[in-house]
């Protein structure tokens, strides 16, 4: 039912854009993201968590399924770009703070596609100081607030409502942390959360971005009219869109059929028709994070088209605003030097404790139901194509003419066999013209897949289908001109299930140093009952600052921190 909701709204947004639709377009979205800190030293990561929501009531926003992250440095030019995908209005992603980044303010960005419709000052924005200690004469940035070392619980739900218990609150250096975080309250249990544990020192900060802080911050709904010429949302996955050019100018540009290739183990392909304008979108809804990606112009007539691609979606940054810089003061030099020591011994021994990628899921390719397989190896292998197709897909034949070879399938059911060729894939790469398969060694082809008679892709009809599987899914084409665009784009962040360090066994780690200040960092945190987290401290003595961030299931917003300290054992 939410798909069935999710398509109209589309089909209206749609409508919409081409003018043709009177009824207002409310968009009623923002973005919440919490930090792992807002203050960075060379070598350091940053990590968040984001929300997406309504403006309104700050509850999960069912719209936009792609975000975006920006970090924008105090000449405004974007230093990095990331996409985050969103699973239920949330994800995830971080950043490696390089030694290429000068000292100085920077100002974190985030924003969907459909935000674009708002101005950006209700883009969420988050100001981040980084100090590169490998650079001499810079500047850091100037702040009058200072990381805070006081006890203080901050909260918009009532203390009954959600306990966070801690075994004790002083430590010594890789001892176990228990942390339970309990609730008698359905909505708050069924809430979102992110929970940081990072050390504090006196390194001159910017307060952080609160839950709470956000929700107390007006964020307006827009509404457009039926004429205006709204951003779309990306309501099913990415939005990757173009442009078809007649290189004549003469060549007709509406109805030119375009096909899309994302190959790999779980590949995409699609198939639209261009607009008046010669503007087509493709949406990607599976999870596959190849950026390599090919476009190609399905005609008889295909080398007399060019295809452009359109670029990402941008922010004004000349409307960002960022606090002057001062001298670096001698007073936390020394706590700058600290840091920076612990992050290169921390990133000498990252083998050791390093983040694991969640697991993809493989997903059948979109002809699975129909097709039939051949897998190679229950038959007798054969090196080249045409002695494939001769002893074991028997149904398929070729043609060859002046250097353009085609694929067919016979379908029994029709006589004499239209002259149409097949829809022929490999790994998902669409091949126009199969010649290339004529020198590939069919002993790296896993299996083939064939469907026999008319199959359809979008608007267009092929002949049948033969769908090539490589062992290695690295098939690549040698085929180029004008009419296929050969191109990486920006892909989703992967997700990480980030390493927690185990000292169940002290011995197994006992010679590895352990300089975290990050102790823990868990940007999917579930709370009921019996809900506890675990984690252990590092050889670094100081206070530290539990911190969770999230919105209840109703929207309320959620911001709780705590403090433990750990003790130089070395002292005691």
């Amino acid at each position: 039912m939410d798909r069935i909701k999710h398509l109209l709204l589309l089909f209206v947004l749609i409508s919409t854009q081409l003018g043709n639709a009177q009824q207002n377009i409310v968009v009623d979205e923002t973005i919440y993201l919490h930090a792992n800190a807002s203050t960075f030293v060379s070598g350091e990561t940053l990590l968040y968590k984001i929300y997406c929501l309504k403006s309104s009531d700050k509850t999960i926003s069912p719209i936009s399924k792609i975000a975006y992250v920006e970090l924008v440095d105090s000449d405004k030019k974007s230093v990095f770009k990331a996409k985050i995908k969103l699973e239920n209005a949330l994800g995830q992603g971080d950043y490696f703070i390089p030694t290429t980044l000068k000292t100085g303010s920077y100002k974190l960005v985030a924003y969907t596609n459909w935000m674009l419709n708002k101005p950006a000052s209700d883009f969420f924005q988050m100001d981040i100081n980084i100090v590169n200690p490998y650079k001499t004469n810079e500047k850091t940035p100037n702040s009058n607030v200072l990381t805070s070392n006081s006890n203080t619980l901050e909260s918009s739900v009532n203390a009954t409502d959600l306990n966070l218990r801690l075994n004790k609150k002083v430590f010594s250096s890789r001892e176990h942390v228990d942390l339970k975080l309990e609730s008698s309250n359905d909505n708050i249990k069924e809430g979102s959360y992110s929970l940081s544990v990072r050390k504090l020192d006196n390194i001159p900060t910017q307060n952080s971005i609160s839950a709470t802080t956000f929700a107390a911050i007006a964020s307006n709904t827009i509404v457009l009219d039926g004429n205006s010429k709204a951003v779309l949302p990306e309501l099913r996955g990415e939005m990757i869109s173009g442009k078809v050019v007649s290189k004549s100018g003469t060549d007709k540009i509406q109805d030119v059929t375009v096909s899309f290739s994302l190959p790999g183990k779980s590949f995409v392909f699609q198939v639209v028709k261009t607009n008046s304008e010669g503007r087509f979108i493709f949406s990607i809804d599976k999870e596959n994070y190849n950026p390599n990606i090919i476009i190609q112009v399905i005609d008889e007539r295909a080398d007399n088209y060019s295809i452009t691609l359109d670029e990402l979606p941008s922010i004004n940054t000349t409307q960002l605003a960022f606090s002057p810089n001062n001298n670096l003061s001698y007073t936390f030099k020394e706590s700058l030097l600290d840091r920076a020591v612990s992050s290169q011994i921390e990133n000498a021994y990252i083998h050791r404790k390093k983040d694991n990628l969640e697991k993809q899921t493989t997903q059948d390719p979109f002809y699975a139901t129909k097709a039939k397989e051949y897998v190679l190896d229950d038959y007798t292998r054969f090196k080249t194509l045409k002695e494939t197709i001769t002893e074991v897909t028997t149904e398929v034949y070729h043609k060859e003419n002046n250097g353009v070879m085609h694929l067919h399938v016979t379908d029994p059911s029709v006589f004499p066999q239209l002259p149409d060729p097949a829809l022929v894939l490999v790994d998902g790469l669409q091949l126009q013209n199969q010649i290339d398969l004529l020198k590939y060694n069919m002993k790296n082809i896993y299996r083939i897949d064939l469907i026999v008679g008319r199959y359809y892709v979008g608007p267009k009809s092929f002949n049948g289908l033969v769908s090539f599987i490589t062992f290695d899914k690295d098939f690549a084409s040698t085929q180029s001109g004008s009419s296929i665009l050969k191109t990486t784009i920006l892909r989703p962040q992967l997700k990480k299930i980030y390493n927690n360090v185990d000292y169940t066994n002290l011995a197994d780690n006992a010679r590895i140093p352990d300089f975290r200040n990050q102790l823990l960092w868990n940007p999917d945190v579930k709370l009921n009952k019996d809900s506890q987290t675990s984690f252990y401290t590092s050889d670094v003595a100081g206070n530290y600052e539990i911190r969770l961030e999230g919105f209840a299931k109703n929207g309320t917003p959620v911001s709780i921190k705590e403090l433990i300290e750990v003790k130089d054992t070395a002292t005691n």
